[in-house]
């Protein structure tokens, strides 16, 4: 996930932060309340808010016109270091400059905020043993967070020799968490806490 993405802010909210702790330049991307699945890009400009939509088709990300982008990462990345590209339907141009991070959903230590999956499982690989768990922010689903659990044996090892981990998608809607659309927790820690008891945090 990156940190300028806010997973469940309205456009109020947004306009809020941009205005009591944003420039001009700041900006952060937000999930479409009007189209789901789509994004918007709220972007502060002489002391006011400007949103641009992206949409979302499954295949690329774009905004409605323009180059086209596998993931919303990469379209913001683009437009970051071509100030001059990105254009309301006018032509007033969109400057993305100052990414406004927002903060994570949670302070406990068994969260690895914006760790790869491949830092993930170095990680559990190198320190971890049979319980071993870390959270980490999801990087495919904006928003969500994955769960990632040592399952081999007391030496956190599998049969084959070498250390096992499980993975596990925790989806947050509507500032709900769930695990696969079962029971909704009101916190990241909530949904966490039967592993935090019987497992070891990383």
């Amino acid at each position: 996930m990156q940190r300028w993405f806010h997973s469940n802010i309205t456009g109020v909210e947004a306009e809020n932060l941009l205005l009591t702790r944003g420039a001009d330049g700041s900006f952060l991307a937000r999930a479409s309340k009007s189209n789901p699945g789509d994004f918007t890009l709220s972007v502060r400009r002489n002391g006011a808010q400007i949103n641009k939509k992206i949409q979302n088709t499954g295949d690329f990300h774009d905004p409605y016109g323009g180059e086209k982008f596998a993931t919303l990462a990469e379209l913001v990345q683009y437009y970051i270091e071509h100030h001059r590209q990105l254009k309301e339907k006018n032509g007033d141009v969109i400057e993305l400059k100052y990414p406004l991070n927002c903060a994570d959903p949670t302070s406990e230590r068994w969260f690895h905020g914006h760790l790869s999956g491949k830092e993930e499982g170095k990680l559990l690989t190198e320190k971890g043993k049979h319980g071993s768990f870390l959270v980490r922010a999801s990087q495919s689903q904006l928003g969500d967070s994955v769960l990632s659990v040592c399952t081999g044996d007391d030496k956190g090892e599998s049969n084959n020799g070498k250390t096992k981990v499980t993975h596990v998608m925790i989806c947050c809607q509507e500032l709900k968490y769930d695990v696969g659309g079962g029971q909704r927790f009101d916190s990241l820690t909530d949904v966490v806490a039967p592993f935090h008891d019987s497992g070891s945090r990383l």
